[in-house]
């Protein structure tokens, strides 16, 4: 999993200008999943213009150095185009740099920024919410028929395998997994069906019906772990018959069946 990479909201922000060198300051923030840099003379960039900035970031006593190498769209996604950046963090004494994200299921090492209560949050394709904002689960949009908030929320929680909604993932890189919702955002697939795994609410699993991966937790282990979830754990229990009733249960998934 990537970890994000955070800024601050207070944080003084310095514009390198790549065309004529001069420093600008502003400041950085994230709006509907883009980066915006309010420029303290008034202007504001945003999109392609942020292409090629270096920008300085102090987070306490931390300086970072990132660049925003590069800016692209992508269309295709449910509720619009995303803009996507890639980040380099710079290394100024060493004079290398590195991509803030690892590489997702179609190479690429993208994200997008999220604002959050403490400051900016980067995510990446390759990384839960990433993921999600890309299967249209958007946190920043607002609908009067769908808890975005909530969706993406519990999307998040399904991406990692978090039953307990209390930060322990216990997914694995590459597994397949078949998701949907029941919004009609997103489909099940209809060929060849994968077992039912769980159904997901904005706290985590409304209930399971078998673990992703055997070996990283078992039913048993869920039923010590989170006593919410003992009258909730099984195939005989847990169905999407059953939770397609259920007022908790936002999305749902398939894997496939965990064999220890």
């Amino acid at each position: 999993m990537d970890t994000p990479l955070r800024i601050a909201v207070s944080a003084v922000l310095l514009l390198a200008s790549t065309s004529a060198g001069k420093a600008l300051s502003g400041r950085l923030e994230a709006d509907q999943g883009e980066f915006r840099l309010h420029l303290n003379e008034g202007r504001v960039l945003e999109r392609e213009a942020l292409a090629g900035a270096r920008i300085v970031m102090r987070r306490g006593e931390q300086t970072i150095h990132v660049l925003i190498d590069t800016v692209e769209m992508q269309d295709g996604v449910p509720g619009g185009p995303v803009v996507l950046y890639r980040l380099l963090v710079e290394d100024l004494v060493r004079r290398t740099h590195h991509n803030a994200c690892l590489p997702d299921a179609r190479g690429r090492q993208l994200g997008l920024p999220l604002q959050t209560e403490t400051g900016v949050d980067f995510t990446c394709t390759s990384g839960a919410e990433g993921k999600c904002i890309l299967m249209g689960y958007r946190p920043w949009d607002s609908r009067a028929d769908v808890p975005m908030q909530d969706l993406h929320a519990a999307c998040v929680h399904m991406m990692r395998a978090d039953y307990g909604g209390d930060n322990h993932p216990s997914t694995r890189d590459g597994t397949l997994v078949d998701v949907y919702d029941r919004f009609g955002m997103q489909k099940p697939d209809s060929v060849d069906p994968l077992p039912f795994e769980a159904a997901w609410g904005r706290d985590g699993a409304v209930c399971v019906a078998h673990p992703r991966i055997a070996e990283n937790v078992t039913l048993e282990e869920l039923a010590k772990s989170y006593p919410k979830l003992r009258s909730s754990l099984g195939p005989e229990v847990c169905t999407e018959e059953v939770m397609r009733h259920h007022p908790d249960a936002l999305l749902f998934n398939r894997s496939a069946s965990a064999v220890r």
